[in-house]
């Protein structure tokens, strides 16, 4: 929706409150952030993510959306897939259009998973395996007739997300080179990614059993995109609400040869939902976008205008929500622009 003077209020105070814009523009130098925290006394959840927005097809986008434990977080807390407890669970969407609608599934760190102390083995189940350190990963992804194997290289173009002492949140630029395969077809891919990882508490290290709604941190709305332009530049998108209110809305561009620029006078509005709602398996009923129009101004002048229209399944998986592909056109700083783009999308508002 359409900021409000008072929400984009909103949206600088919180800024100012949190460190993230003051990493603006500076190389990422904290590898050592890059650890799942599954005995953690303050951290209560991890999350590892690659996203690839612009696969050929029949694939369209990749990605790996992994939780490990649980946020008590309402638009993130999926209670129908704890085969542990919440701090001993994990959670992993992962696919591309072709895959769908696997995979998402809940796994028990203890018995189904590998996650290394020092982050250079992260593992779920057989289905998904994260392994390197910083700068260098190889990612596998591989169920059914679908398989993935692709080597990473992250630079050191980092947007922070959320940076204050009690979460972090980051996504840095990568590129990846390697195969992919559905049946008998097999493709070599290469482009630019993004790895991302995040950290933050929870309140199932104090109490280590699922929380009723009404105690959810009301996170009810979440948004994240992403879109690769032909010249090189990567563009995040993201919105979250709580209780309805945006607490973030923001655009930002990084490249290989220039570091991250966080743009914050941004709107997010649905234009047009799909004609039925997504049925989940915990049974909640989604409306999911069809279309929808991102403004991002710099300085009152508009750099990006973009409308896109969703045209792949939406996946199942991204805590109560889902991920899918779409198709952009508009205009970035005053050009026309088109292409693929990959959505993250949860809406729990009442």
């Amino acid at each position: 929706m359409p900021n409000s003077r008072i929400d984009r209020t909103l949206n600088r105070i919180l800024a100012v409150l949190d460190g993230a814009d003051r990493q603006q523009g500076k190389p990422f130098s904290t590898p050592a952030k890059l650890v799942p925290h599954t005995n953690s006394r303050f951290y209560g959840w991890t999350h590892y993510g690659v996203m690839i927005p612009d696969l050929p097809d029949p694939h369209r986008f990749f990605s790996i959306m992994s939780v490990i434990g649980t946020p008590g977080a309402l638009a993130f807390d999926t209670d129908h897939a704890l085969v542990a407890s919440p701090r001993g669970n994990a959670t992993v969407v992962s696919g591309t259009a072709a895959t769908h609608p696997r995979h998402f599934a809940g796994y028990s760190i203890a018995r189904d998973c590998d996650m290394a102390a020092d982050g250079s083995r992260i593992r779920f189940g057989q289905e998904v395996d994260i392994s390197g350190s910083y700068p260098h990963y190889r990612v596998q992804a591989q169920w059914d007739d679908f398989a993935l194997d692709i080597e990473l290289t992250c630079t050191d173009k980092v947007s922070w997300f959320v940076h204050n002492p009690i979460y972090d949140h980051l996504s840095l630029l990568a590129h990846y080179r390697g195969t992919v395969r559905l049946g008998a077809d097999r493709m070599d891919i290469a482009g630019p990614c993004t790895f991302e990882h995040a950290a933050c508490v929870s309140p199932y290290p104090l109490r280590d059993r699922p929380l009723p709604e009404r105690l959810k941190l009301p996170l009810d709305f979440f948004t994240y995109q992403i879109i690769n332009f032909p010249d090189g530049v990567q563009l995040l998108m993201t919105q979250a609400m709580v209780l309805g209110r945006p607490i973030i809305t923001a655009a930002y561009l990084r490249s290989n040869d220039s570091y991250s620029r966080t743009l914050r006078d941004a709107s997010f509005e649905v234009l047009e939902y799909q004609p039925e709602p997504a049925h989940a398996p915990d049974g909640k009923l989604m409306r999911l976008p069809q279309v929808f129009r991102w403004l991002v101004r710099d300085a009152g002048r508009v750099v990006l205008d973009l409308t896109a229209t969703v045209d792949t399944p939406m996946t199942y998986g991204l805590g109560s929500g889902y991920v899918g592909g779409y198709r952009y056109e508009g205009v970035r700083d005053g050009l026309a622009v088109s292409g693929p783009g990959y959505i993250e999308f949860i809406d729990r508002r009442r």
